[in-house]
């Protein structure tokens, strides 16, 4: 499968913001047990509802990826029919053969293994190669226990132009050892740069600039000293400034969890702009999408950007009750999407009070 890469919307994986493909043109293999259906037999699934993360689908889903894996899933299908074989069986060699003759898959691949665990000198050449090559991020994520001792190391030893590249990696590992790099790069950012204002098609490229980058980084160095640093960048924004910034801002101030971030927030939701975009009647959504219609890139903008900034206000300890305000109303939202992440926001919390970690799905505090 290939081809460049589009996301509808942002990307999550901290990967896509340290490194990202761009519109080149990448090859993937896709695993035949991503079409598998955990725990049910006799089912294959492919296209969207294939298992694959958000920020692969990308490059999986182009109308000739869909063919090609139908083609697969199918033919896979009538082998298992044939031979009377349970789907997750079949001789794969032999779809593989099948799949080279008519030209649907490379001659290589029939001879191919699969590449994790990666070997040791491997991940010592990407973290060699980080500063120049971002894309090798990619091999340092795949193996983080491998990977974060020689990062650590290569840290120390690099030079002051090559730093940021480490600490970036290791902020995003949740690892504090780059804090001094990221706090300077930050605070020396008098004013923020170009970001980007959210889109849900033709997204090409990364959706956050680099000191949005920076700022998320910051916050998951887990560092008390960056809530003073963020909360000034904080200070900057308004509703004419882009998403990216706004989502950036809330991510790391969240992640911190630090009550001091609590006030300026609320101040922050309090600008004009910022606040009230909750959809909750038919007659509001509509007043709402005119111009652009139902498809309005702005509407979804600028709720996505409330409910953000709401749930990281939330996670600081809340100022007079105005984050859980705003994610009550969310959960009456017409679209049904922002009405079921606040109330996993609220859910989450409801679970954490009560003593107990919250269960898997449950984890909306590092949910983007």
């Amino acid at each position: 499968m290939g081809g460049a890469y589009d996301t509808h919307g942002y990307t999550v994986d901290p990967f896509m913001d340290v490194a990202h493909p761009n519109t080149a043109s990448l090859i993937v293999n896709v695993p035949y047990r991503c079409l598998l259906a955990k725990g049910i037999e006799g089912i294959l699934v492919t296209g969207l509802g294939m298992s694959a993360h958000r920020d692969a689908l990308p490059l999986v889903r182009i109308q000739p990826d869909m063919q090609n894996m139908g083609y697969a899933t199918g033919t896979a299908a009538a082998v298992a029919a044939k031979t009377g074989t349970l789907v997750r069986n079949i001789d794969l060699s032999q779809l593989q053969k099948h799949l080279v003759e008519i030209g649907n898959l490379p001659a290589k691949v029939p001879g191919q293994s699969d590449s994790y665990p990666l070997p040791a000198d491997q991940v010592a050449a990407a973290v060699a190669a980080l500063p120049k090559r971002p894309l090798a991020a990619s091999v340092l994520f795949a193996q983080k226990d491998e990977a974060l001792p020689l990062l650590k190391k290569a840290y120390a030893a690099a030079a002051e132009s090559d730093r940021l590249s480490y600490a970036l990696v290791l902020a995003m590992m949740d690892d504090p050892t780059g804090t001094e790099t990221l706090l300077a790069e930050v605070q020396g950012a008098k004013r923020w740069d170009a970001g980007w204002n959210y889109k849900g098609m033709g997204q090409f490229g990364r959706a956050m600039s680099p000191l949005d980058v920076c700022v998320v980084a910051l916050g998951r160095t887990h560092d008390r000293r960056a809530v003073p640093v963020l909360v000034e960048k904080l200070r900057l924004l308004s509703a004419a400034d882009a998403f990216s910034h706004h989502r950036a801002i809330g991510l790391a101030l969240e992640t911190l969890g630090d009550p001091a971030a609590a006030a300026p927030l609320a101040e922050l939701l309090a600008r004009p702009g910022i606040a009230g975009h909750v959809h909750g009647t038919l007659a509001t959504a509509v007043q709402s999408e005119t111009p652009g219609g139902t498809n309005s890139e702005q509407t979804r903008r600028e709720s996505i950007r409330e409910l953000l900034l709401a749930r990281a206000l939330f996670h600081c300890g809340d100022r007079e009750g105005l984050g859980r305000k705003i994610l009550e109303s969310y959960t009456h939202d017409l679209r049904g999407h922002l009405a079921r992440h606040a109330q996993a926001v609220l859910d989450a919390a409801q679970v954490m009070s009560r003593g107990r970690p919250a269960p898997n799905g449950e984890g909306i505090q590092k949910t983007e």
